[in-house]
């Protein structure tokens, strides 16, 4: 496993880190013992870096991370985030959490009607008596005097133009609750605002090869400014592990934004194909490579699955060739990855 860097902070995080949206979800069937042990692999793989937010699976994910890195807290990085909270609605369908999880598993096609309710019961709070009070929250889930990274998650625009929220940021970290804070852009060009913030040291951004915007973007910006960059939907949400003949426009808003998505990845199956590399592995290869990314999130809730995107890590690096023509389909304007 590579080791790098992240920004300006002391901190050497893994290349590859894994994104715990998921354990502790309803969506999650296997149960507890199943996300311990894929935490178990991930450590034993050499991740040391792992991603959650107090939000997912209304705080299990943290509870679940505290457990299973109990031994390992000097050599782990945890990043969590706030901002998201679920509306009173929301709060009855967590205590119905079991009964739902019993009814996917004779269902499983129930998940994405389940998905669709809870969106649905999600709203987002960014005041400073908010935030310190999940903080607080999640310094007690995670069983941390201080986190190590802390990030807001997916705020809009207006926000960032704002100096409240990080003056309340500032002030946590001078109480010692955080060590490191930073923002989980929700678009790319949000990145440019976040570095006029002296205090913001990493930025989470979305980045594949079917949402490319953030290199032209958001990548030069925090280089400047010496932040961190981690890389988060680098296989879009799994569109990556499929063909594009799988493709579906119901599941689009626009038939512009399906046919577009198929083409591209129907290139990008070629070039994988003619490269010699799974296409996930080219995914994956790429951002490895890109300057600037510091850490690529893998999300996944199965041992298998992320046993097969480390992969990767034993694959030969993109040839120039193949890393001028990934460039080429996704019109980047950025310096070529080292």
């Amino acid at each position: 496993m590579d080791y790098r860097q992240l920004g300006k902070t002391e901190l050497k995080v893994s290349a590859l880190g894994l994104g715990c949206s998921r354990l502790g979800s309803v969506t999650q069937s296997d149960g507890d013992e199943a996300a311990l042990r894929l935490i178990g692999s991930a450590l034993d793989a050499g991740i040391n870096f792992f991603d959650t937010a107090d939000i997912y699976g209304q705080g299990k994910s943290e509870t679940l991370l505290a457990k299973a890195l109990k031994s390992h807290r000097d050599k782990v990085v945890v990043a969590t985030k706030a901002g998201y909270c679920l509306s009173a609605m929301g709060g009855i369908a967590k205590r119905l959490k079991p009964l739902l999880r019993r009814l996917l598993r004779v269902r499983p096609g129930f998940t994405q009607a389940i998905q669709k309710v809870r969106s649905a019961q999600i709203r987002q709070d960014f005041s400073p008596k908010y935030l310190t009070s999940h903080i607080e929250g999640s310094l007690r889930r995670l069983r941390m005097n201080a986190l190590d990274l802390f990030y807001l998650h997916s705020p809009p625009a207006d926000v960032l133009r704002r100096t409240e929220v990080f003056e309340t940021l500032d002030s946590l970290k001078n109480q010692g609750k955080l060590r490191h804070y930073g923002v989980s852009c929700l678009a790319a060009e949000d990145a440019v605002s976040c570095m006029k913030h002296p205090g913001v040291e990493v930025l989470q951004l979305e980045i594949s090869l079917l949402k490319p915007e953030a290199i032209q973007q958001a990548l030069s910006a925090t280089r400047a400014g010496g932040a961190g960059v981690v890389v988060r939907q680098a296989l879009a949400g799994g569109l990556l592990l499929r063909s594009s003949s799988e493709l579906r426009p119901e599941n689009y808003s626009s038939v512009q934004e399906f046919e577009a998505d198929k083409s591209r990845l129907a290139e990008f199956e070629k070039l994988a194909a003619g490269s010699g590399h799974r296409l996930p592995q080219l995914a994956l290869q790429f951002l490895l490579q890109l300057e600037g990314a510091s850490s690529v999130l893998l999300g996944t809730t199965s041992a298998r699955h992320l046993e097969e995107h480390l992969a990767t890590l034993n694959q030969p690096a993109l040839s120039a060739e193949t890393l001028a023509r990934v460039r080429s389909l996704l019109g980047a304007k950025n310096r070529a990855p080292e």
